[in-house]
């Protein structure tokens, strides 16, 4: 098994405050049939994908929760189930898809990913954007 990223770094330039941000895609490509893991951080409490222009949410079940409509599957924001079953996301900000289809391709993200931001002796405020994660099937 192979797996491997690619990371592409944008930059863009705000020149009224002295301030750069360089945002980050992540390219990941998944074999179908296997489980994708996806972990930035402790922080994040729900993560989102957006599949075919449609954004869907997916959030762990509280301690005394059960699984539901509303946690640990995908849901769209009409609060539509959209998910099948294969989705978990633990306490941790971990999430796990099993049997990766090729239908599970889309953006991941999550906005609760904490920003890094870097200030410089001169002035300048260095951020890097949260992660925008471009999963995708390959054979």
């Amino acid at each position: 098994m192979h797996t491997f990223f690619v990371n592409i770094l944008l930059i863009f330039i705000t020149a009224s405050n002295n301030f750069l941000v360089d945002g980050a895609l992540t390219i990941y490509p998944v074999k179908v049939g296997e489980t994708l893991i996806l972990d930035i951080g402790r922080e994040v409490k729900e993560w989102k994908r957006v599949r075919n222009g449609i954004e869907e949410t997916i959030r762990p079940c509280e301690k005394n929760e059960k699984t539901s409509d509303t946690c640990n599957g995908w849901v769209t924001k009409n609060a539509k189930k959209s998910g099948d079953g294969r989705e978990h996301m633990y306490e941790n900000g971990t999430l796990v898809i099993e049997n990766f289809q090729s239908d599970d391709s889309g953006d991941y993200f999550s906005n609760d990913e904490l920003e890094r931001v870097h200030y410089t002796a001169d002035g300048q405020i260095w951020k890097l954007a949260r992660s925008r994660i471009a999963v995708f099937p390959i054979d």
